[in-house]
């Protein structure tokens, strides 16, 4: 009886070169493979709370959730600031009767939040750190986000929107674990009256010269709120005014009328001088230096 050769050692180590070189060729075939997948179900994420804003709005006479709406006195699950500020019910809670899912507010391209404390609702780092944040413009007055005596946030209409398809609603963000304060909520506020900044995302134009309308930080801002709290991160929004950029310098955003996409900053801040210009890995452009050039093709204001 023959007995069986075994294999030499070149031809092991020819085995080994062949299977290295397959590796080499499918591990970043499966990396971006999955880096696809994650993108998908962020998009299909963000476009089912996008629908859920719309039909709240079925059942609120056409009118936008508001970003945040104060109670006097803690009722179930909103977050009270102090005894005398009031409750906070941001538009995640307002609209969760509708989508029944919080997790779809978790963005699967970002990092996870952070966990909530013992006692509190587990969901509540969703409701109150959702991934996705709403257009500020499209819930406010224009002396947002302080509140003068008597201002009251007024959440627009649907049918006031000028432009649905253009005007962006909400718009893939950080997570709180990329924060400085590495909570399971921003906590970032104006004060009572106002809202939670960890449940929008800023518009390219915020402080230039004349202009109404203002924000937290702005898009290209150096040592600005969003630069300083997410730690100089591109990805995670620290010069786009919190809405991030994940994968190839894209961000996954839904407009009024319902559709959503992936764009590219520039895209976005289309009809405004940003123009995304890096120097050393920092923007050179400033806060105060963007500005709404041609407020026809602008994405974020978009009222009649």
């Amino acid at each position: 009886m023959q007995k069986s050769r075994a294999f030499t050692l070149i031809e092991l180590l020819v085995v080994i070169a062949i299977i290295a070189i397959l590796a080499a060729i499918l591990f970043p075939v499966f990396a971006q493979a999955k880096a696809a997948a994650k993108k998908t179900a962020s998009l299909s994420n963000l476009k089912q709370s996008q629908l859920g804003l719309i039909m709240y709005s079925g059942d609120a006479d056409d009118q936008i959730s508001n970003m945040t709406t104060w109670l006097p006195t803690a009722t179930g699950t909103d977050v009270c600031f102090g005894g005398t500020n009031g409750c906070d019910l941001p538009w995640p809670l307002l609209v969760y009767p509708y989508e029944k899912n919080a997790d779809i507010l978790n963005d699967p391209q970002a990092p996870a939040q952070p966990a909530v404390p013992a006692g509190w609702n587990p969901l509540d780092n969703r409701w109150f750190g959702p991934m996705y944040g709403m257009n500020p413009y499209l819930t406010s007055t224009a002396t947002f986000p302080l509140n003068p005596a008597g201002d009251v946030l007024t959440p627009k209409s649907f049918t006031s929107i000028s432009r649905p398809a253009d005007i962006v609603m909400l718009t893939q963000k950080y997570s709180d674990s990329e924060t400085t304060s590495n909570s399971w909520y921003g906590g970032w506020w104006f004060g009572a009256g106002t809202y939670l900044i960890t449940e929008s995302a800023d518009p390219p134009d915020c402080s230039a010269p004349g202009n109404a309308y203002y924000c937290a930080s702005g898009w290209g801002s150096q040592n600005g709120f969003y630069d300083t709290q997410l730690k100089g991160v591109q990805a995670a929004g620290a010069w786009t005014g919190g809405g991030s950029m994940r994968g190839p310098a894209l961000m996954v955003v839904s407009f009024v009328d319902g559709h959503a996409k992936s764009l590219a900053p520039g895209i976005l801040a289309a009809g405004t001088t940003y123009n995304g210009a890096m120097s050393g890995g920092v923007p050179t452009q400033t806060a105060n230096q963007v500005w709404v050039t041609n407020a026809s093709i602008e994405h974020y204001y978009g009222v009649q």
